[in-house]
């Protein structure tokens, strides 16, 4: 007896092991979306995301909406046991992300915008490259999905014609960059900088976050996204890359990003990311080309102001001053700069004597 008793143990034990290296292999991912008066969105993105195969955790963060936002988000909070719901008073995108951060048990975290969606197996899709690789930030391609005046209707087309390339076009893929996967950001950081990634459809391993105290800033209005992806590379991740798009990302002309005052809210968001310790401790170069991607912005900004009517040469006020603060680098580093010649030549275009 006390021989069939110690075998039903061992095989027990052996039974619990298996069992514990199987969930040890498992990842797990949390999914943040921040919501503001976002009713007329939502089902589609929760839906996308629900669809998805694998073990995951959505947290909803509700970021004090005033139209139905709260209760369709409670509806889905009650239906489904994988959600979490936190309702804060308004305080914008990037505390809604950091309440997230701050929520989520899980290995990797995403973001999901609440006006966007997934795509088909997006996950399941992440979670392959995920457990091979095992980096502190995956990240995939995605697609632009233009409203239907942004590109073709414009009336900025002069000044779309200088928009760097990945900024036309509704599929965002990142070939260049998996030529390196997985590497190290600081052997590329010419072309990670100039991925144009964002949070959107990339993951981070929580632990990175944590590690590196990383957080959304709550002193900026737009590219606050940006900001926390930068300094993540500043800290020299293992970086992988999934070129397919797994992602929808949603242009809509009503966004902050399109609104007239882009190009002076942009350069207000990188001299939040020039305050901090990641740039201010990168070296030259580096903070060059941060500062180099940071002007398609400048670009795109005075092409959405032709697109609202404004008269050519609008914001290139702004745009110069931009364009000025490279005057601390020299002939041959400028050679690096991929957006300062376009903006030299828009510029050159206007009422601008350079």
């Amino acid at each position: 007896m006390k021989k069939k008793i110690t075998v039903i143990i061992l095989i027990a034990i052996i039974f619990l092991a298996l069992i514990w290296g199987w969930l040890q292999k498992q990842i797990t991912i949390s999914v943040i979306v921040p919501v503001y008066n976002a009713e007329a969105y939502l089902p589609r993105c929760l839906d996308s995301i629900l669809s998805q195969d694998g073990n995951y955790e959505i947290i909803l963060v509700n970021d004090g909406s005033t139209d139905n936002s709260e209760k369709i988000l409670q509806t889905y909070a009650e239906q489904h046991k994988n959600i979490k719901l936190i309702n804060q008073s308004n305080q914008g995108v990037s505390a809604a992300r950091n309440a997230g951060i701050n929520a989520a048990k899980n290995e990797y975290i995403t973001f999901v915008d609440s006006d966007d969606w997934l795509e088909p197996q997006a996950i399941s899709s992440a979670v392959k490259v995920l457990k091979k690789d095992k980096p502190d930030i995956l990240l995939t391609g995605f697609y632009d999905v233009y409203d239907h005046e942004w590109v073709r209707q414009t009336k900025g087309e002069a000044a779309m014609a200088e928009v760097p390339e990945e900024s036309k076009f509704p599929t965002r893929n990142l070939d260049k960059l998996a030529i390196f996967s997985p590497f190290r950001g600081k052997d590329a950081f010419s072309d990670l900088f100039y991925a144009g990634t964002g949070v959107r459809g990339q993951f981070f391993l929580k632990k990175f976050i944590k590690e590196n105290s990383l957080s959304f800033p709550l002193n900026a209005t737009c590219g606050e996204d940006d900001v926390f992806v930068y300094r993540a590379f500043l800290h020299n991740p293992l970086i992988s890359v999934m070129v397919t798009p797994i992602y929808n990302y949603r242009n809509r002309v009503d966004s902050l990003a399109k609104a007239k005052n882009v190009i002076m809210e942009n350069r207000k968001t990188l001299a939040v990311l020039q305050q901090t310790p990641e740039y201010q401790q990168a070296g030259r170069r580096t903070q060059m080309l941060i500062n180099d991607t940071w002007l398609s912005w400048t670009i795109l900004g005075i092409s959405n102001l032709m697109r609202h009517g404004e008269p050519w040469g609008s914001g290139f006020d702004e745009a110069y001053k931009a364009y000025k603060t490279f005057s601390v680098y020299n002939a041959e580093e400028q050679k690096s700069c991929r957006n300062l010649e376009k903006l030299h030549r828009l510029l050159s275009k206007g009422i601008i004597n350079l």
